[in-house]
């Protein structure tokens, strides 16, 4: 497969053998993941064009699969695209927060995940959600440290074997 076409679906449909049982497993849920995301947003939109609208399961099945689309989609934007990569992580980190709060509140709406006329549950989901953020944020600073001291040892064994 050439690169050109390799870039139009980022590989995902390549046909390439796998080397191993996890690359295989790990593809087939990724690929698996964006079928059932598609065959959920064709039930969606079959069953609000047939009832006329969303109703109580149709729209907490899009909530949820708004909320997970969302959240890869400004995962990327946030830490994977070019021009937010010149922010700091901490930068890149808030970004990724406020937006991605946003759209859950989005999400929790349409979805009715909570009761609109009670405060204090909502008060509890900016917790809980500000909680996982945090978690995640010192989970993943660790794991890049970590990665990024292996990267320097391996530079520095380089550097020092070239001598």
């Amino acid at each position: 497969m050439s690169s050109q076409e390799k870039g139009l679906t980022y590989g995902v449909f390549d046909g390439d053998e796998h080397e191993s049982a996890g690359r295989a497993v790990t593809m087939g849920l990724f690929v698996g993941s964006a079928w059932a995301v598609a065959a959920i947003l064709a039930w969606v939109v079959a069953q609000a064009a047939a009832s006329g609208g969303l109703d109580e399961s149709t729209s907490g099945a899009a909530s949820w699969v708004l909320a997970c689309l969302a959240g890869g989609v400004l995962q990327q934007l946030w830490f994977n695209f070019t021009p937010t990569s010149r922010l700091g992580y901490g930068g890149r980190v808030g970004g990724f927060g406020v937006t991605y709060f946003v759209a859950l509140t989005g999400c929790a709406v349409l979805g009715q995940w909570l009761p609109v006329d009670q405060p204090l549950a909502w008060a509890r989901f900016a917790g809980i959600y500000l909680a996982i953020l945090a978690v995640l944020t010192v989970v993943f600073t660790m794991a890049f440290r970590r990665k990024r001291a292996e990267y320097q040892e391996v530079l520095d064994r380089f550097h020092h074997d070239r001598r």
